[in-house]
């Protein structure tokens, strides 16, 4: 429909396009002071000292950032010239960009780096041939061509992340004083060597524009290019294991590597995949290398040059087998903020003696501590522990749909990590002594859960444990009231204040009603307390949350519905009941 707004309008703070790049580049000149920054013709400079030598200009549309300008700084880029979104700059803009340099070089040249599509090369085309007739300018035009998803035929290959070994290794050479010609001779060299291709599962929207592609679910598109264009194939996929081979392959068949090659890569986030995939995704990179005995001499991990909010990635090798020179260059320190390589990511030649850091298992726990109890009693509590394993994880998408209502949404998805863990871990327990096993399922908590649920809960535990473990007979209510002020040591939470809090408060009076209780008492204390519960949960419904997602929000209405807390907490303890009664019979 005409006048209805396009879904892709709709993912955009700022929704002019134009308008945005002029705010993008008022905001650059505050947040870079050391640049100069030109808003209206989207020229961005370093400021430099005047003399005589090469300087290198970069430059294409918008929506790649931080190419160009993240790559201003010493031993890279000295400029940097912008268009519209995935819309060449102006021959005029790259002209003004040329004339920039050439006032602070004293005409020892420019060299214009341009990435392989027809705008961007005659644009830049056109400023050079206008530079140098009009100015007698000492310029040239270095065309990259990397992508090695599909022939280049007449037109060439398209230009693509590959461009910033380029201009790193260039940067450095000209900063030491290599001529124009120099440069643009060993620019080629090192085009012959590069290999980049992009998978992506989503196009990018380019603000007012539907998208360019869409795909079904599990399909990637392999080989897209920089501007949300289509790629090459749609391919399925397991996993990005699969994606991740795929291009690997092809890079390797185009570049000819052989087992013992050295390369370095980079791993380009191309718009919205997470610096978590993204790092696994360099894993499988470098698992697969190494299966193919390519060694990565460095690697470098995340945004360097996107296609506006593409969901995808690229992977840029460039091969330096024969010339272990350049890695040297690429290693050389720079000031451009979007360059991530420094001293890190350097191999050292001696492995360093590190500290060993003794990582803590369940095993190491004290399996004795606190009252041995009977055979019968180790399988009751094995009952016991299995049982509410069996439920938390019958329950995983209950609680997590009630914990999107008035929290982040994951409280199943946590204790279910809780759960497996338990469950896998159950014969290993030391039954007899319930102290040994509180510490133990403690440590599961602290170990496997995670966020604030599994911090209270080994807090708990561990509060019960210490209680027991100090003891010489089963003094559960005393280990329920260690287990509250342990962990309300660390929380202030309390009752009324709707959380997981609020049932087992309910738990641990029934408890202390009946003082120590002796095997004979149990039936009766579990009966009375699991009612207590279920009238306390539906008490929790109607409070108002103090803690939590919704305490924070004011549009989220927490009267009403459930917590997912103390939910939890109704489905362990009914565990309990149930278990134990199943034992007794």
């Amino acid at each position: 429909m005409a006048n209805e707004n396009s879904k892709a309008d709709e993912k955009y703070l700022l929704k002019n396009g134009r308008v945005l790049l002029k705010e993008m580049f008022e905001g650059l000149a505050y947040t870079y002071p050391v640049f100069d920054v030109y808003p209206e013709s989207r020229i961005i400079g370093l400021k430099l000292k005047s003399e005589k030598r090469v300087c290198l200009l970069g430059g294409g549309g918008s929506g790649h950032e931080p190419y160009p300008f993240g790559y201003i700084g010493d031993g890279m880029l000295s400029a940097s010239v912008s268009g519209y979104v995935f819309t060449c700059c102006s021959s005029l803009n790259i002209y003004q960009a040329i004339k920039y340099l050439n006032n602070y070089n004293c005409n020892g040249g420019v060299l214009v780096i341009v990435a392989n599509y027809t705008g961007d090369v005659l644009n830049f085309g056109l400023a050079c041939e206008k530079a140098k007739k009009v100015d007698n300018i000492n310029v040239a035009e270095l065309i990259v061509s990397d992508d090695c998803s599909r022939p280049g035929g007449k037109v060439g290959k398209r230009g693509m992340c590959g461009l910033l070994y380029i201009i790193k290794i260039l940067g450095v050479m000209a900063k030491r004083g290599s001529s124009i010609e120099e440069l643009l001779s060993l620019g080629k060299n090192i085009n012959g060597k590069l290999a980049s291709l992009g998978i992506s599962a989503t196009s990018c929207n380019i603000p007012g524009e539907e998208p360019s592609f869409l795909l079904q679910k599990g399909e990637f598109e392999f080989g897209v290019g920089l501007h949300g264009e289509a790629g090459t194939s749609r391919v399925k996929a397991c996993d990005a294991k699969d994606l991740i081979r795929l291009a690997i392959d092809k890079i390797c068949s185009t570049l000819c590597l052989k087992e013992f090659s050295e390369i370095c890569l980079i791993v380009n986030n191309l718009g919205l995949v997470s610096h978590i995939e993204l790092s696994a995704l360099a894993k499988y990179a470098k698992e697969y290398f190494d299966e193919l005995k390519i060694d990565i001499s460095r690697m470098f991990v995340g945004t360097f040059l996107v296609s506006l909010n593409m969901y995808g990635f690229q992977l840029s090798v460039i091969d330096v087998s024969d010339n272990r020179e350049w890695i040297n260059y690429i290693d050389e320190e720079t000031s451009a903020f979007a360059w991530p390589g420094n001293h890190m990511s350097i191999k050292p030649i001696e492995k360093q003696k590190s500290e060993n850091i003794k990582i803590l298992k369940i095993d190491d726990i004290n399996p004795k501590l606190g009252v041995c109890i009977s055979e019968k009693g180790s399988l009751i509590l094995k009952n016991i522990l299995k049982q509410i394993g069996e439920d938390f994880l019958k329950n995983v998408d209950v609680l997590n749909r009630l914990d999107q209502e008035i929290g982040d949404g994951d409280n199943g998805s946590t204790i279910s990590r809780f759960a497996s863990d338990l469950l896998t871990n159950l014969n290993k327990l030391p039954l007899n002594y319930p102290a040994s096993v509180l510490y133990s399922l403690a440590f599961i908590c602290e170990d496997k859960m995670g966020g604030a649920s599994g911090a209270l809960y080994s807090l708990l535990l561990t509060g019960a444990a210490g209680h027991l473990a100090s003891m010489n007979y089963l003094d559960w209510a005393g280990a329920l009231k260690n287990a509250l002020d342990t962990s309300m040591k660390y929380s202030s939470a309390r009752k009324g204040d709707k959380t997981m809090f609020d049932p087992i408060i309910a738990i641990h009076q029934i408890f202390q009603e009946y003082g120590n209780l002796n095997a004979g008492d149990y039936v009766t204390v579990l009966e009375k307390a699991l009612h207590r519960v279920h009238d306390v949960c539906n008490e929790v419904k109607q409070m108002k949350a103090e803690f939590g997602k919704a305490s924070y929000v004011e549009s989220v209405t927490s009267v009403g519905k459930m917590d997912a807390g103390a939910y939890g907490v109704a489905l362990w303890f009914s565990a309990i009941h149930t278990a134990y009664m199943d034992s007794s019979k």
